[in-house]
């Protein structure tokens, strides 16, 4: 008699398992914001400062990456996200689907970069207007993960008014004990074709059960999508 047994699962085996089920959760908050139909190209930005340098060792951004990975999954075609770190410059990281995200971080971000570096916003968006300026094809959705305030406000504020003509828009993520008065002005900021920036506050983003992760994610999303379709088409 033929004993099949099934083959034990990899770590990898389950870690893919886990990015299809944040999927479903995350595909929940997307029904019900009333963008299940919606396609858009997510691009994940995070910050390497130095106050950084723990939640990328201790495998915090690894989960964040994992969780904003199965928002992708959802909503772009391609099943990946685009990955950018900034500080006192930005990088464009290789982009990932769920068959690299096992030890993203380790491989790709800490045997590569040294998280200690500065905090500016505006190299992170410069790269992203290079990247996306003129785009025809689906939105953009950037989410943007910083613990501190920037110290160049002047360009920042310049580019997400650039920005506003294009099809990009903008979560800010201010985790933290860090107050973020910058970030909340941007809510409100003038003189832009578009409202293409919302922000959020979140102490512990390790702690914050991912169905409240993704609502609060998509919450301004949907408004701009409207909008958007009238400007842009």
């Amino acid at each position: 008699m033929i004993d099949f047994k099934r083959k034990p699962k990899t770590k990898i085996d389950l870690l893919k398992k886990k990015v299809i089920n944040l999927k479903k959760k995350a595909k929940t908050a997307i029904v019900n914001k009333g963008l299940d139909n919606q396609k858009a190209q997510v691009v994940l930005v995070l910050d390497i400062s130095k106050s950084m340098n723990r939640l990328f060792k201790d495998g915090t951004i690894q989960e964040v990456i994992e969780r904003i990975l199965a928002l992708a999954l959802n909503f772009d075609d391609d099943k990946k996200i685009d990955i950018i770190l900034f500080g006192t410059r930005a990088y464009k990281l290789p982009s990932i689907s769920i068959d690299e995200i096992a030890n993203y971080v380790e491989r790709e971000i800490l045997a590569e970069y040294r998280i200690i570096e500065a905090t500016k916003y505006a190299k992170a968006l410069d790269l992203i207007y290079n990247e996306y300026k003129n785009n025809t094809d689906e939105p953009v959705f950037v989410i943007f993960i910083t613990d501190g305030n920037n110290s160049d406000k002047r360009e920042t504020t310049e580019l997400i008014r650039e920005l506003s003509k294009e099809k990009v828009f903008f979560q800010f993520i201010g985790i933290g004990k860090e107050n973020f008065p910058y970030l909340e002005k941007l809510d409100d900021l003038s003189d832009r074709y578009i409202d293409n920036a919302g922000f959020m506050k979140i102490d512990d983003i390790s702690s914050i059960e991912d169905n409240e992760l993704y609502s609060l994610l998509l919450n301004e999303f949907p408004d701009w999508i409207e909008e958007a379709k009238e400007k842009f088409n």
